[in-house]
């Protein structure tokens, strides 16, 4: 009686430990390690312009274009002045 009883639920346990350790023991991805950034142009006043950006600064610097403005991010309220790269696929 017991043996009965045991088998679906050790065949049972190892399905849910299967499941349990394909995502327990797999590598989590890295929070924020490059982030997209709209480029903020300085020579406007810092508007928000159409040029995606990142802070990976291994990359050239992000400009208009590619004779344009160099852009950057804000770090307050009204300064755009933190460097943005640009953003390649």
């Amino acid at each position: 009686m017991k043996t009965t009883f045991l088998k679906p639920v050790f065949s049972l346990f190892a399905v849910a430990f299967a499941i349990f350790a394909a995502f327990a023991f797999s590598p989590a991805p890295e929070a924020g390690a490059v982030v997209d950034i709209w480029g903020h142009n300085p020579e406007d006043d810092c508007d928000v312009t159409s040029t995606l950006c990142t802070d990976d600064d291994t990359k050239p610097q992000c400009r208009i274009g590619t004779s344009g403005a160099f852009l950057y991010d804000m770090n307050g309220q009204t300064d755009c002045v933190i460097e943005l790269y640009r953003k390649v696929n």
